[in-house]
């Protein structure tokens, strides 16, 4: 029997079967998006980019299986801002979300201040929720909680397009290691002399006036309990609240790890105080239960694994302790590394890992000062970059680690040196994706000018070719202490001011509190009259500036000084909320409470 085929119909056919098969639809649909964000990691710390002392095996996996970024770069030295930018694809200073010289408070402080990443700024969760992903963020958040009335809800990141929130909602604070005492007493503190000689007087008013007056021993009492509140209410606020007061979160220890040590799970408290050893595994199993319960769904998922390590304090699971050949610190980077390993052994166990984009990163570089009580140093490494956290420009503080990976769609083992920015986050991920860009996808973003830029050519085709113009800019707060020009086979980077160092080294003495700060006198000199310019491909640790009497001086000073004038003429920075002392004080009318707990 002969068979006849019509081939156009053949071939329509065979084109709507292939279409609506499930090897072409998830060939369609975009990754899945993992992003693990160390916190005060120094890049000096990690092994693939240099430490042979630190064990981080699964961190090297990463960067091996995918591109590292060693010119990578945070908007910010400190926490709050740098998540801010990172999340936003914006400087923070354009939205005000970093103080200014008027307020000691760098990072937003306590759950309850009123202070917050504003509503109408556009995140990557939100961008990614309106392309139709399940959103997830596990640990460290710090952009604000939103808290209503009593504490009764904090949705803090559900607020900016996150489904689902468990982990810390400010920083770990030294405080939190506690136990602080609740009862104190100085009586060499005028305060305390005032209060009891309150309380004397007026108990001995009380007792002579019963027999004066003939009060009613009822009367007698009910005066007295009322007097007692009214003085325990006076030495609670002396004691645990007023700025200064023990602490430089304007409450005392006791009151700084009461009121702000929590873990949430989406807007409510279900751990108080945190219990810190362990906390590293239980963020970890959080995130590997999310990664299993949605393996086979048909939504792309974003997880942000965002790590309490290695900020101070330090802490660890008791197994994990003294294992490393640096303290307490190298202990910390160790669990981080075991954690990073459980996220990526996850990918590959549930099927997930040649779907699933994964990026790695520091919100900041290494504190140099920080040590600890015992004297031990408990802060970061920055290899040869000099300076650290909360300095400004210098590039210690603002050069971190960056890995991406996704099989099958990225080199690897790849190197890009051009610079990057935590800022490229969002529109990579769009451009990587196969996604609409932000505009698109979220209209409120119109009048949103993104200062991160999609660097998805350099990460599939690596740096093949000179990398395109790009200026980057460097704040202290608001001001701006440095400028990056990336032109040609040039990285220029000009300081308009630096900090003050200790003689003989790249930092300002020692103590968990202790930074070089990037403001005011004391800490800062403004060399804005002569810049200094160096040439970071040729000088990446800034040794040797630019002689100012060479014509590559004036010529590249003079564009960056120009181009910062075009900026701050048509660059609205809004007055700070974090410089507002109401905006970031304790309120305890808005203080979260685990009853349960």
């Amino acid at each position: 029997m002969k068979i006849r085929t019509d081939l156009p119909l053949l071939s329509a056919v065979i084109a709507i079967a292939l279409t609506s098969s499930p090897l072409v639809s998830a060939a369609k649909r975009p990754p899945n998006i993992l992003v693990i964000l160390a916190d005060d990691l120094g890049i000096g710390d990690v092994g693939c980019y240099g430490n042979d002392t630190i064990k981080t095996p699964n961190i090297n996996r990463l960067a091996a299986g995918g591109v590292k970024l060693t010119h990578h770069l945070a908007a910010a030295p400190m926490c709050t801002p740098s998540r801010a930018a990172m999340m936003t694809a914006r400087y923070p200073a354009r939205y005000g979300l970093v103080p200014n010289e008027r307020l000691e408070t760098v990072v937003i402080p306590h759950i309850s201040s009123k202070v917050a990443l504003p509503l109408d700024e556009v995140t990557l969760a939100t961008a990614l929720k309106a392309a139709n992903y399940t959103t997830a963020l596990v640990g460290k958040w710090h952009l604000g909680m939103y808290c209503n009335l009593f504490g009764l809800s904090c949705p803090g990141p559900l607020k900016h397009g996150f489904d689902t929130f468990y982990g810390i909602p400010v920083t770990l604070f030294m405080e939190f290691r506690g136990p602080h005492p609740f009862w104190e007493c100085n009586i060499q503190d005028p305060a305390f002399q005032k209060l009891a000689f309150t309380w004397l007087l007026t108990v001995v008013t009380l007792v002579i006036s019963k027999s004066k007056l003939k009060l009613r021993l009822f009367t007698l009492i009910l005066l007295l309990l009322l007097t007692h509140t009214f003085l325990f209410a006076w030495w609670f606020v002396a004691t645990h609240v007023g700025l200064g007061k023990g602490s430089l979160w304007g409450v005392s220890n006791w009151l700084h790890r009461a009121a702000n040590s929590k873990i949430f799970r989406q807007d409510k408290v279900v751990e108080s105080p945190i219990e810190l050893d362990g906390l590293s595994q239980r963020l970890a199993a959080e995130s590997r239960q999310f990664l299993a319960d949605h393996a086979k769904n048909d939504r792309p998922f974003f997880l942000f694994h965002s790590m309490a390590h290695v900020h101070t304090p330090m802490f660890t699971a008791p197994y994990r302790a003294g294992l490393s050949k640096h303290g307490r610190y190298g202990d910390n980077i160790e669990e981080m590394d075991e954690s990073i390993g459980v996220l990526l052994d996850s990918l590959k166990e549930f099927g997930l890992e040649d779907d699933t984009l994964v990026y790695f990163t520091s919100d900041q570089g290494g504190h140099l000062e920080a040590i600890d009580d015992d004297g031990q140093r408990i802060g970061g490494h920055n290899g040869r970059f000099k300076g650290g956290k909360a300095q400004g420009g210098p590039e210690g503080g603002i050069r971190v680690a960056g890995i991406y990976r996704w099989p099958g769609h990225l080199p690897k083992g790849a190197v890009v040196d051009t610079p990057t920015s935590l800022m490229d986050l969002m529109p990579t991920f769009l451009d990587l994706a196969g996604l609409p860009p932000l505009k698109e996808l979220v209209p409120s973003a119109a009048n949103k000018d993104l200062d991160g830029r999609s660097i998805a050519d350099l990460l599939t085709q690596g740096d093949v070719s000179p990398p395109k113009e790009r200026i980057m800019i460097h704040h202290c707060r608001q001001a701006i202490r440095a400028v990056r020009l990336v032109r040609g086979d040039h990285i220029y980077k000009m300081y308009v001011g630096k900090v003050k160092w200790h003689e003989g080294s790249t930092q300002c003495g020692w103590g968990h509190t202790t930074g070089c700060a990037c403001y005011g006198e004391e800490f800062h000199r403004d060399i804005s009259h002569e810049p200094e310019l160096y040439d970071l491909s040729f000088d990446p640790y800034e040794d040797e500036p630019i002689d100012p009497s060479s014509t590559e001086y004036k010529e590249i000073v003079a564009f960056l000084q120009d181009y910062l004038k075009e900026w701050k003429s048509s660059v609205y920075y809004p007055d700070p909320p974090m410089s507002n002392i109401p905006d970031v004080m304790w309120r305890p009318h808005y203080q979260p409470m685990c009853w349960s707990c």
